[in-house]
Parts: structure tokens; C-alpha cells; sequence
């Protein structure tokens, strides 16, 4: 008897895992995996080998499995982001929301046109007929100075010549005049030439712009005609939820924030694991998604490692999806620091903390408490107090505020010019091949993977950090770090990257394996007070 439709995807467990099922769903922004999606995925990872031609190793893949409960027991469906090899449909893979790649559809046809513009910019901005006028006319160019030049080494000639005469004595008033008409027909002939070729460059030029401009509107009828393309796919990408209520990507990201959706949504593997089960009324269970072979250039994948589904792309939509479904909540509500806050050291233009792991420095946009709203509210009622300078919400250790807008500005002009030092001290997990040294990784924020940065080569901004180990321990690394920039996350993606220290530090949720904190603690500060010109060092040691 052949398998149904939905049977198809329907993973069964080869061993059943002998732990409790969830009661609650992942939180998907942030979360560990269990046993029941730790076993779904090592059977899935077997699978890949014999499904995919794909070279792994040469550029890996987000894949996903969600644990559903269905007529049949408890199963797992199992996917991946995008397309691979150009194909969205393999066995036992969940197919997309919306086919992009269904040569029918309007996306193709749309994609079709939308190249056969770039086809058309391309031969006019690479094509001959350009070149060829962009060639004449620096040929030209070229000619005409060297006409100008030449006229104007004759014209200094017989200028020096005249003056030769004018020098002679008694020099007769009608010669004099003679000389003087000499001069200002050379002055005509320079003028005229000058003329005809300013008029000759004009018509090549006219040429040039008949064609650029033409180049100029395609590209502007590929923008529109790309927008709108991308609307209309938004619009297709019809999404369910488990209240039984659909709504298009677009509407989604409409109601959320306004914004257009980054271009992919959509395609990531949990969303289009929990539309088949919306789809086919399979109740989620748990999730989890791994990646498998090559990290992307410039980012922090590991291979075989477990993430959390993106913000960019995915949390609006998630937002919608899981309506109907019990999940559990932001793991970061949970961990919010609730303890006094240590001071360090306080004046009456500087305060400075010890802060506490799983505190945000500043406030954010969400209600979350915040090391500079609990300084305020200990000041009182139209009390200045201003972070000087950030530590991640997991990040443990010394953070400076001031108390007045002047104090602000001087403190922040002395770390602009690297006149602060900041010493950190962290716990890697792993052995980094050197003991010391210094990493100038530049970085950039990933648009499509917020709020993860990357390595840019072309765009990131520049950093400096240097290191010294401290000791090895049970395979994990105490080490010290120097930053001489304050990149958001420098840290921990120099920590993490492969050309960095390949370690992530210790209970990194973004680069690495998420613990119950971040083993990052900012331990000195020095730099010069503001107002009584000495120099302080701050000490704050890590409590790990």
C-alpha cells in the first residue's frame, strides 16, 4: 500500500528517545535542543549523504526537523533553507511555501524578464557601440591636446619673435601694428580651434549620453519591476497558523513593523516545517535546526552545531505561525539580574558599576530592565545619568555612566581616541592554537541574520584586539583580551570565527553553545577623569 501525500514527509524514529515530551514549544529565538530533536536530527544528518549530490563542504545549509504529533504517533518532519543545487523538492524534505523555482509561476517569468534587462544593460554598458564612442572620444581628447599644445608652442614662438622686434630702436608705428594684428589673429586661431573641438566633443558626448541614458532608464525599469516582483512573491508567500488563520508575508511584516520583508523570507526551514503542519494539522511538539558542511564566507557556522531561527527574516512571521501553539517564553525573561548593582566608584560627574551578567547596559526596545534606568531611578526625578559606553546583556563586569552631558562628551572623546584601556577576561570553549596575539578581523553587521555580525573584508569596520592566555583547563581556555576598538560583538567573533581563535567564548548563544551566562567579564578601565585630570584604574574581578 503506497504512502500518502503527508505520510511522505512523516519521519518515524528508528530508537525512541526515552525522555518526556515538551510540554511547551521552543521559544525559537533562543533555545536548547532536546533529546527527542537531538535524536530527529542525527537520524536526518545519516539521510543527507544519500538524498543530496550537494558539496557540503564546500558551502553548507540550515537544515530544521520539527517533532509533530500525528494520527500515526509521535513523528518528525524534517527541512531546509532555500533551495539547494537549484531544487526546492527532495524525499522527505518539506516543500516550500511558495515554488520559486516552478517555471510556470510569475516568479520564473518575472525573473525571466528582470534578467533580460540585466542582459540589456550589460551589452549597452560592455557593448561595442559604447566603447567604441568612449574610445573615440578619448582618442580625440588626446589628438586635441596635443593640436593645442602645438599651436600654442608656435604661438609662444613668434611671440618671442615680435618681442625680438619690438626691442629694436625706433621702431616704426605701423610695424608696431603689424605686430599687434599678428598677435590677436594667433589668439582667433587658438580660440576657434578651441571651439571646434569643445563643439566635436559635445557630439561625441551626445552620443554617449544617448546610450547612458538609456542604460540609466533600464536600470531604474529593473528596480521598479524588481519590487514589485518581490511584493508580488511576499504576497504569494501565504502563510497558516494553528488558530486556522492565514495572512501573506507581506501583511505580516506590515502589521509588525511597517517594513518590507528582507528578501528570503519565507524560505528559512522552520516556517516552512510549521506551514506543512499547519497545512496537514500536525500538532508542533519541538523544533530544532542544525547547520551542516561550510560556513558562508565572513559568518560563524559550525558544522553539525544547533541556532535559533533568524530575527530578520523570521520573527515576524513566527510570530504569526505559532498562534495556536503554547510556547515558551524568552529565555532572557528568565535570566534578568535582579540584584543591587555593586559600585565601583562614584563622584559627582562619574559613576561606575560592576555589572551583572544577564543585565542590558542601556535601555532597549523591549521592557527589559536595564543597568541605566535602575542608576536613574536612584538618582530621582530629572537626574542626568547616561551610559558612556555598552556591555552585551550576558557580558559581567566594569560600565561607566555620567551625570552630565559635558562629562558625557569628554569621556566619550577619550575612548574615540583609544585613551581608555579595557581589559577583559573570558573562558573559551576549546584550545586556540596560539598563545598570544592579535586579531584585526573587520566586521559588519549581517542584514539578513540580525543582530549577528560578520567578517567583511570590503565593508566591515576596522578592529584591533589583541590576547594573552591565562591557563588551560578541562579542555576550555582562561584567557585575557585588549580591545583597542569597541565593535558591537568584537569579542565574541574573534573569539569564534575560524580566522580568528576558532573558540567560541564560553555560553555565547550567538556564536556558540548558549550556557547559563556569557563567560565574558570586563575586569580594568583606565583612562584620565574628566574633571581632576588624574589618571584611575578600575578593577572588577570575574566571578567564573
Amino acid at each position: 500500500m503506497s504512502k500518502s501525500y503527508v505520510e511522505q514527509y512523516l519521519h518515524a524514529y528508528h530508537v525512541l528517545p526515552t525522555g518526556p515530551l515538551p510540554t511547551l514549544f521552543d521559544f525559537p529565538h533562543q533555545y536548547a535542543p532536546n533529546e527527542w530533536t537531538q535524536t530527529a536530527a542525527e537520524q536526518i544528518q545519516k539521510l543527507i549523504a544519500n538524498t543530496f549530490a550537494h558539496e557540503f563542504n564546500t558551502l553548507g545549509k540550515m537544515f530544521g526537523v520539527l517533532v509533530v504529533d500525528t494520527p500515526f504517533g509521535i513523528r518528525f518532519l524534517a527541512g531546509f533553507s532555500g533551495k539547494i543545487d537549484e531544487s526546492t523538492q527532495f524525499p522527505g524534505f518539506v516543500p516550500p511555501i511558495y515554488d520559486t523555482l516552478n517555471t510556470d509561476a510569475f516568479f520564473k517569468q518575472g525573473e525571466h524578464e528582470l534578467n533580460d534587462l540585466t542582459h540589456r544593460i550589460n551589452e549597452l554598458t560592455h557593448g561595442e557601440p559604447l566603447s567604441t564612442i568612449l574610445k573615440e572620444k578619448s582618442q580625440y581628447e588626446l589628438e586635441a591636446q596635443a593640436q593645442i599644445a602645438e599651436l600654442k608652442r608656435s604661438i609662444k614662438g613668434k611671440k618671442e619673435q615680435r618681442d625680438s622686434i619690438r626691442r629694436a630702436p625706433n621702431l616704426p608705428a605701423d610695424t608696431e601694428s603689424q605686430l599687434a594684428n599678428e598677435s590677436k589673429q594667433e589668439q582667433l586661431i587658438l580660440k576657434k580651434l578651441k571651439k571646434e573641438i569643445q563643439t566635436r566633443l559635445e557630439e561625441i558626448s551626445a552620443k554617449i549620453s544617448l546610450i547612458q541614458d538609456e542604460i540609466t532608464d533600464l536600470k531604474t525599469e529593473r528596480t521598479n519591476q524588481s519590487i514589485a516582483l518581490q511584493h508580488q512573491l511576499f504576497k504569494a508567500y501565504n502563510l497558516l497558523n494553528f488558530n486556522g488563520e492565514s495572512s501573506t508575508v507581506l501583511d505580516v511584516f506590515t502589521a509588525f513593523n511597517g517594513d518590507i520583508p528582507p528578501s528570503g523570507t519565507g524560505e528559512c526551514a522552520l516556517p516552512k516545517l510549521l506551514h506543512f503542519a499547519a497545512l496537514n494539522q500536525l500538532k508542533p511538539i519541538c523544533f530544532a535546526e542544525f547547520w551542516w558542511g561550510l560556513s558562508p564566507v565572513g559568518e560563524i557556522r559550525k558544522h553539525g552545531h544547533f541556532y535559533p531561527a533568524c530575527r530578520a527574516k523570521c520573527e515576524p512571521i513566527l510570530g504569526f505561525m505559532l498562534q495556536g501553539i503554547s510556547v515558551a517564553k524568552n529565555p532572557v525573561l528568565s535570566i534578568i539580574n535582579t540584584s543591587p548593582l555593586r559600585i565601583l566608584y562614584e563622584d559627582d560627574f562619574l559613576v561606575i558599576i560592576d555589572k551583572p551578567s544577564g543585565l542590558l547596559s542601556v535601555p532597549g526596545r523591549s521592557d527589559l530592565d536595564s543597568a541605566e534606568d535602575r542608576l536613574a531611578l536612584r538618582e530621582g526625578t530629572g537626574a542626568y545619568i547616561k551610559a558612556i559606553h555598552r556591555l552585551d546583556m550576558g557580558t559581567s563586569g566594569i560600565l561607566m555612566f555620567a551625570k552630565s552631558p559635558e562629562i558625557l562628551a569628554a569621556m566619550q572623546t577619550q575612548f574615540a581616541k583609544n585613551r581608555v584601556t579595557k581589559t577583559y577576561e573570558a573562558i573559551l570553549d576549546g584550545i586556540p592554537k596560539e598563545l598570544e596575539g592579535v586579531i584585526t578581523l573587520p566586521l559588519r553587521l549581517n542584514l539578513a541574520h540580525r543582530p549577528h555580525q560578520m567578517v567583511c573584508f570590503e565593508h566591515g569596520k576596522k578592529t584591533h584586539t589583541e590576547f594573552n592566555v591565562l591557563e588551560f583547563k578541562d579542555k576550555r581556555t582562561r584567557i585575557e583580551f585588549y580591545p583597542k576598538t569597541g565593535r558591537t560583538h568584537q569579542l565574541r567573533m574573534h573569539a569564534a570565527h575560524p580566522l580568528g581563535l576558532n573558540c567560541a567564548i564560553l555560553g555565547d548563544e550567538l556564536y556558540g553553545v548558549a550556557k547559563e551566562r556569557l563567560y565574558l567579564h570586563a575586569k580594568e578601565l583606565n583612562f584620565t577623569h574628566p574633571v581632576e585630570l588624574k589618571k584611575m584604574t578600575i578593577n572588577s574581578k570575574a566571578n567564573f
